[in-house]
């Protein structure tokens, strides 16, 4: 692991090279041939007691590059077994190479029964960048927090499990925790949610996340899915596409470790999260394709396809945060859609908005933090496809645009608050890539971090 200090110099030092600006020392290496002057650039001098220099080169305007060397970075310190460096430079743009360097700290070993210490690396710099990397080591515990919960495999987490280690997660901080259970969750009209839950032994549970510091303030509502396994109900899925779906609740671990950082970081905004829990499981009592079933609303649903539960559980848990939280206004991130994959890949999430302003900050948030997203349209005719035949709605709409009839869908319980939704089927789980390892990604943490934090 990884330790960041600040003010102490060691017999292995770092230089960063910023490609912008010129240094003897750089064009010296550039012209033996023994670096390019390309981003992400390293050369290693080290002796054999691991004294000497590493050399990097850097576009301190490239984030993502930044982040990306800053892993590299990580990964290198480790093979070479070194145990304390210096890292010089002044750059307050270090801060994202230092990420990426904490992001090479994430291992999910929980598991694993041959488990060897981790040996600490000591990595120090300036004085002056003490302030962000506590900020940032919070930060970065709120995404590996979120990150733990979604490897987390289903046999240990489900509704109520999960409730109970959110507890744990908040006791004694700032952050007030309410879990709901299954006939609370009833008394509240909750039945599209109870509907998916209905085929689980495994009860639903409701969860609300209040971090209020400023008192008699108007708060903002994070919305996360919580389908902590996703069978596909009825209309299952294959067996190769059902094995990683315990990372259904990966919207809901980004509310989760969001709250962690803000916590940790004492930010000063009032936010609050809300998750609705349940598995999606096949039983005599499970919901169907074909049923009509209720909502919180008192709007009907028309089942189509048991797979599309997201959608059902979060219109509960939407129409909470719009009428009894009274939400200024209303982010929501869930593993959605396939569809969603398929229109934009692997590396970017989707958004479904019905406020260009809150739209055009939580993208800038995005672009900034590197978990890229684009807005898809909502068009006249998509939304007049969700209109049930026996019902009021539909929850599945055949003939493609899969990812944006299910954001309409969603805007239907928001009670035309701000509202964002966040697609993140592709982002959220996967294999290796950049700087993330393979399995979880915390996709949503950085992002909604840096929108409340600078709005």
């Amino acid at each position: 692991m990884i330790k960041l200090t600040t003010n102490k110099e060691f017999k292995t030092r770092i230089r960063v090279f910023d490609i912008q600006k010129e240094y003897e020392d750089f064009t010296h290496l550039v012209q033996q041939g023994l670096m390019k002057k390309e981003v992400g650039e390293i050369l290693s001098n080290l002796n054999l007691d691991r004294s000497g220099e590493i050399y990097t080169c850097v576009d301190f305007s490239d984030l993502e590059g930044t982040r990306l060397l800053g892993f590299k970075l990580g990964n290198l310190l480790r093979s070479s077994k070194v145990s304390e460096a210096y890292i010089k430079c002044k750059n307050p743009n270090l801060y994202y190479l230092l990420e990426g360097v904490l992001h090479s700290n994430y291992q999910y070993l929980n598991y694993k029964s041959n488990k060897e210490a981790e040996k600490v690396i000591e990595l120090s710099m300036n004085e002056s960048h003490k302030q962000s990397i506590e900020h940032l080591e919070n930060l970065m515990k709120g995404v590996f927090t979120a990150r733990d919960l979604i490897n987390t495999p289903p046999i240990n987490l489900y509704p109520e499990s999960y409730a109970q280690k959110v507890k744990e997660l908040f006791k004694g901080s700032s952050v007030e925790v309410e879990v709901m259970d299954k006939q609370q969750i009833k008394a509240l009209g909750m039945h599209a949610l109870l509907a998916v839950g209905h085929g689980s032994s495994n009860e639903p549970r409701f969860i609300v996340l209040k971090h209020l510091p400023l008192p008699n303030k108007e708060h903002i509502t994070i919305v996360g899915k919580g389908v902590t396994y996703d069978s596909g109900g009825y209309a299952l899925k294959p067996a190769s596409s059902m094995v990683t779906m315990h990372s259904d609740m990966s919207g809901s671990a980004a509310v989760v470790g969001l709250f962690k950082a803000l916590s940790l970081n004492n930010v000063q905004k009032n936010v609050v999260g809300v998750m609705a829990l349940a598995e999606n499981m096949i039983s005599g009592h499970a919901y169907k394709n074909g049923d009509i079933i209720g909502s919180m609303k008192g709007l009907s649903i028309e089942v189509g396809n048991t797979d599309a539960e997201g959608r059902l559980t979060l219109a509960d848990a939407l129409y909470y945060a719009a009428t009894k939280l009274n939400s200024k206004e209303i982010i929501e991130l869930s593993t959605l859609t396939g569809a969603c994959v398929v229109a934009l890949g692997t590396d970017m999430a989707g958004i479904v908005a019905n406020d260009d302003t809150l739209y055009e900050k939580i993208h800038q948030a995005g672009v900034k933090v590197g978990e890229f997203n684009w807005r898809l349209p909502i068009t006249k005719e998509l939304d007049a496809k969700l209109k049930g035949t026996f019902g009021d709605l539909k929850n599945s709409i055949p003939g493609g645009a899969g990812a944006i009839t299910a954001g309409i869908f969603l805007t239907k319980f928001v009670e035309d608050k701000p509202f964002v939704h966040i697609d993140i089927a592709g982002v959220a789980y996967g294999s290796k890539k950049g700087y993330y390892k393979e399995g979880a990604y915390g996709f949503g943490v950085k992002t909604l971090y840096e929108y409340i934090t600078n709005n």
